[in-house]
């Protein structure tokens, strides 16, 4: 019995048999991390296209807010009819 024993573990552990595994782990882990980075760079695109977006339209909106405050005469708002000093 121990022979058998001896024999299955010489080989399960034949130096030949792991290298090529141990370059296919390196190698499926080398892709993984670039689908990683590659999903990675994409979100950072998506989130720098919203910012993009996001701070044209605050500004279009700026300057609405700006024109709309321009084109009010003073005479037409409270300032004219109250007196706030103090």
């Amino acid at each position: 019995m121990p022979e058998a024993i001896a024999s299955s573990t010489s080989q399960v552990f034949q130096p030949s048999l792991g290298t090529p595994r141990t370059e296919k782990i390196a190698e499926q882990a080398k892709a993984l991390g670039a689908r990683q980075s590659e999903a990675a760079a994409e979100a950072v695109q998506r989130q720098a296209e919203f910012s993009s977006n996001r701070a044209e339209f605050l500004s279009d909106q700026a300057q609405k807010l700006e024109n709309r405050a321009q084109s009010r005469s003073p005479e037409n708002g409270l300032g004219g009819r109250l007196d706030i000093t103090l």
